[in-house]
């Protein structure tokens, strides 16, 4: 399963931190846990129980870094913010 089919069923806050975390390749243990918990499905994990994001994942989070700051979709958390950082991995 990837991100962009599970996402509007993950909850906001782990969307929200998907977003505004967008150096991040690893989703800690914690967030794994709410989305398998929110989905009814198991992702695939380290020893530590850290989900390694395909390139496929980043993709989908870059576009909807890009599709939140050119006007936010309906389903975008509110409050997530687009960082200087955001836009240098975006490049």
């Amino acid at each position: 399963m990837t991100l962009s089919t599970l996402w509007t069923r993950i909850d906001p806050t782990v969307q929200q931190w998907l977003l505004a975390n967008p150096g991040c390749v690893m989703l800690p243990r914690t967030l794994v846990n709410r989305v398998e918990a929110a989905t009814g499905t198991s992702m695939a994990t380290d020893g530590h129980g850290e989900h390694l994001l395909s390139e496929e994942d980043l993709d989908f989070l870059k576009d909807r870094r890009r599709e939140s700051t050119s006007g936010r979709r309906a389903d975008t958390p509110a409050g997530v913010r687009r960082t200087e950082h955001a836009e240098v991995l975006d490049r």
